[in-house]
């Protein structure tokens, strides 16, 4: 497992934070969906991927980074 880090921020800043990783992740499942059905969206680009397996898996990266903050964010609360 990765070494943790420790962050203090101001509710805001990590409510950004969140917003920039959804953003993200929302383009690594088009990209994903792209990559396995070649339909193309006008609101994204794909991401520079070849796979639609490694688009998923940085995709699920993406989600665990999204619900670790959101949990940390609720026991605070």
């Amino acid at each position: 497992m990765d070494s943790t880090i420790t962050l203090i921020l101001p509710r805001g800043v990590v409510i950004h934070i969140l917003d920039g990783l959804y953003q993200r992740l929302e383009a690594w499942k088009y990209t994903e969906n792209f990559l396995k059905t070649e339909l193309a969206d006008d609101r994204y680009w794909p991401e520079e991927c070849s796979e639609p397996a490694e688009a998923h898996a940085i995709a699920r990266n993406y989600e665990e980074a999204i619900e670790l903050i959101k949990k940390q964010v609720i026991d605070r609360e």
